[in-house]
Formats: C-alpha cells, structure tokens, sequence
C-alpha cells in the first residue's frame, strides 16, 4: 500500500510533459508548495524531488537548497514516508549547520519538526535544549509563526516525554500569538487548536477539547475545504472526545468523516487512516455492530502493518500523532 504511493510519484515523473521539463527549479518548488497547500502530497513530493533535482549542482545558494529539502521532508511526512521524511530533513540540517550553525533559528526549526517524527525517538534531549534556546533568542526578533512552530514542536516532544506541565504553556503562548495577528496561517492555527485540545483531553476536560477540536475543524474548513486532509486529524480526534462523553452515534459520525476524508485526500493505506479504522472498529464494538468492526480491525491491521515495514518496525502512530503544521 505504501508501495502504491511510490508508484505514483514514479508515475507523476515518468509523465512529465514538455512543458515541465522547460521549468527551473523555483518553478516546481511553487508548484510543489501550492499542492501542499492543496492536500495533493504525493504530487507535492514529486514536485520538490523535481526542483530539488534541477537545483543541486546549479550553483544555487545553501539556503534555497535548505527550503527545498525541508520543503520536501514536510510532504514526505504528510504522505506517511516518514523514514524519507526524515531523511530530508537530515540533509538540511546538514546544509544549515555548514551555514549557519547548529544555534540558528533554521536550524532549531528543522530540528524540531524531525524530532515529531513517529520513526525518529532519539536526540529529543538535545532537541529540548535547542529549541528552548531558539525560543529565548529569537523571542523578540522572530516571526509569529516561526515562534509558534518552535513552541509547538518542543510542546509535542514534552508530550512524548510525559511532561504535560511543561506543554501546556507553550501551546497557550503559541495560540496567543497568532490569534493577534491580522494574517495568519489557518493550517498552523488550525493545528494549534488541535494540539491544545490534545492536552485538554489528556487532562480529562472533554467538553473543552471537544469545543477547540470543533473550533479546529471550523478555521480548516472555511480556509481550506471540507475535504481537505488537515481535517483527517481533529476529526479523528473529536470522535474520540465523543466516545468519553458517552455520545456514540456521533463518535461513530466524526470517524466516518475522517475515514471518508482520508480516503479521498490521503489514500486509504495512510498510516492515519489506519489509526482511524483502529479506533472505529472500537466504536462499532460498542454499538454492537460486530461484522463491520472485524472488518474495520482487519483493514486497520494491515495498513498499520504495511506502514510499520515502511516506515521501520514499531513507526506506528496514533490519529492525533500528525498536527496540522
């Protein structure tokens, strides 16, 4: 299944017109970065791997080569490559070291969306100590979003070290931030509603995650699309807040809508999609409808598994473990 998302990208490429071959490299970076934007991320990748292509020995600046290749790691993760994505991401930081050094704010920014990597639990210290520095020396000087990303990542890696007292302020400061500006990025704010809503549920205050997971949906929607993949998350997320509070009809509708919606966006051997069969089939349990959960939990296995040999033994992941970023 994850083989088929190769086979298209070998396909998008095999097919390329004319036309595309005249392009440069800026021409299929921006093409790359509006079907990210799109939800298109297997043609997204295909795009950055073709201006990565034409950039490399072109003479072009280590910063430029540095946005490709994080731009590229991004639509990686987002297709469910991750062992790729981290790859990508590895090949800036390497870029931006040389640059500018491991104590940039390129670099901090690299870092930490590697390290929420499913495949990557190792340098979280070291991922810790950098982005706290990053924050503290560009708090003044950094963009809204570049201060939000940074505070995001370190919140979801506190999160995967237990350390919910330490998350929960940087999620709070990073809505702060961008909630006051006059332009923001509903795809960034999107997913901060949806990680603080992570918290909330984690701290068993169900009618506040429920009410910023609905909150999440509605910025992505209107900014966005309905079937947009950013959606697949807090939708997924949301049912589960439906089934603490007892409402299984409507759990049962939210992951319906996330499974509806990866199947279009994602394709159905997403590793997300996998984690939203997973959870359903344990609504479908409790509604009594046992057929349909077997069939729910078989699929979910074998898309776990699939991506599991992808990915590296144990890359699974949960449906709140991608954030919209």
């Amino acid at each position: 299944m994850a083989k088929v998302a190769l086979l298209m990208l070998l396909l998008a490429i095999k097919g390329a017109t004319a036309s595309d071959r005249l392009k440069g490299w800026s021409d299929w970076l921006s093409e790359g970065k509006a079907l990210r934007n799109a939800g298109d991320y297997p043609a997204a990748v295909g795009a950055f791997r073709q201006a990565l292509a034409g950039a490399e020995g072109s003479g072009m600046g280590e910063r430029q080569l540095v946005e490709i290749h994080d731009s590229l790691a991004a639509a990686y993760a987002e297709a469910g490559l991750f062992a790729e994505a981290g790859r990508e991401y590895r090949r800036g930081l390497a870029l931006v070291e040389k640059a500018d050094g491991r104590e940039s704010l390129a670099y901090a920014l690299l870092l930490g969306s590697m390290a929420l990597l499913p495949t990557e639990a190792g340098g979280r210290e070291e991922a810790i100590q950098l982005l706290r520095e990053a924050i503290a020396v560009n708090q003044k000087t950094a963009s809204a979003r570049d201060l939000a990303v940074l505070r995001n990542c370190l919140a979801l890696i506190f999160r995967k070290e237990g350390r919910y007292q330490e998350e929960e302020p940087l999620l709070v400061d990073a809505l702060g931030g961008l909630v006051t500006q006059k332009r923001w990025d509903p795809k960034l704010l999107g997913g901060t509603l949806n990680d603080l809503a992570v918290l909330r549920f984690d701290q068993g205050r169900y009618g506040e995650s429920a009410e910023l997971y609905r909150e999440s949906l509605r910025v992505l929607g209107a900014a966005l699309g309905g079937e947009h993949p950013s959606l697949v998350v807090p939708s997924g997320n949301l049912a589960a807040d439906y089934v603490k509070l007892g409402r299984l009809e409507d759990a049962s509708s939210a992951y319906q809508r996330a499974i509806g919606i990866c199947g279009k966006s994602l394709g159905e051997s997403h590793p997300v999609c996998g984690s939203a069969l997973g959870h359903y089939a344990v609504v479908l349990r409790k509604l009594g409808q046992k057929r349909e959960a077997k069939r729910a939990e078989a699929q979910s296995q074998r898309i776990k598994d699939e991506a599991a040999r992808r990915n590296g033994v144990g890359a699974t992941i949960s449906v709140s473990a991608l954030s919209s970023k």
